[in-house]
């Protein structure tokens, strides 16, 4: 009961000052294995964590997941992600993301589109509709944008980068985060996937991710990683598992020293 009354008013503070709003959503369960490290993931097995990645590869996908915040179960984060391909190089994505608990909630949802521009680049945008609600205080809405980009520059080794919200526009009265991702992936094989990134925001220190994926048999991935940052660490991992039809299911988990363990579900399907 502690635990949530610390974490129901460090939610609400926002409400309360000109502090920023939209803080780091939880991850679905194959990217908060991975530690979050996927603004440069070479593929869509981790979802759609780079805007230019609706044009890489797969023709289309679906993407549902849930997460309880530290066992919290008043707490509810769900999220849908989906994309297609409209053309030989072209691709449009959304992502849906619910994270509140009784009195205090945020939603944000992306269009994305993206274009392969070349053999081994990816460029991709996104419009996003961002609203918070709280009770007593009412509702605010705004709209923010991004740009995300994906390169091959070697055989087998990747960098990616996205910037969120570069002019900090605002929802309500109140400051949407500004971000900027850069991170680098290297896959010698299709067996092993090393992946890091850097995540900068305006008004916060650094935070460093790495994650690390093996897949020991066709069917079955096994993910590891970790998020440094802000005076503490937390440890993701979990594993996914392919089924017929182009249907996975993966489940995650994050574990912070203080608040405890995080666990996370999705299921998803791609052609």
């Amino acid at each position: 009961m502690m635990r949530f009354l610390l974490l129901l008013c460090l939610s609400i503070c926002p409400l309360l000052s000109h502090a920023q709003v939209f803080m780091r959503p939880f991850d679905h369960a194959a990217s908060m294995s991975l530690g979050g490290a996927t603004v440069a993931y070479p593929g869509l097995e981790a979802g759609l964590g780079n805007e230019a990645l609706p044009a890489f590869a797969d023709k289309a996908g679906l993407y549902s997941g849930s997460a309880l915040p530290f066992g919290i179960s008043d707490w509810q984060v769900a999220s849908f992600q989906g994309f297609v391909r409209i053309g030989v190089n072209d691709g449009v994505g959304l992502d849906f993301v619910h994270s509140g608990i009784e009195a205090y909630g945020e939603q944000r949802m992306r269009l994305l589109y993206a274009r392969r521009l070349g053999a081994r680049f990816c460029l991709g945008g996104s419009a996003a509709l961002m609203r918070v609600s709280a009770q007593e205080y009412g509702a605010a809405n705004g709209l923010t944008f991004g740009i995300g980009l994906l390169a091959n520059v070697l055989p087998g080794f990747w960098l990616g980068a996205r910037i969120h919200n570069p002019f900090q526009q605002k929802v309500g009265d109140y400051v949407a985060e500004s971000s900027m991702r850069i991170g680098a992936a290297w896959r010698p094989s299709d067996i092993f996937l090393l992946s890091s990134e850097v995540e900068k925001s305006l008004d916060r220190e650094a935070r460093v991710k790495a994650g690390v994926e093996y897949r020991p048999l066709e069917v079955l991935l096994v993910r590891t990683g970790v998020r440094a940052g802000g005076g503490a660490a937390t440890f993701g991992f979990g594993a996914g598992v392919r089924i017929k039809g182009g249907f996975t299911i993966d489940t995650g988990f994050e574990w912070h020293p203080s608040l405890g363990v995080t666990p996370a579900l999705l299921f998803s399907w791609r052609k």
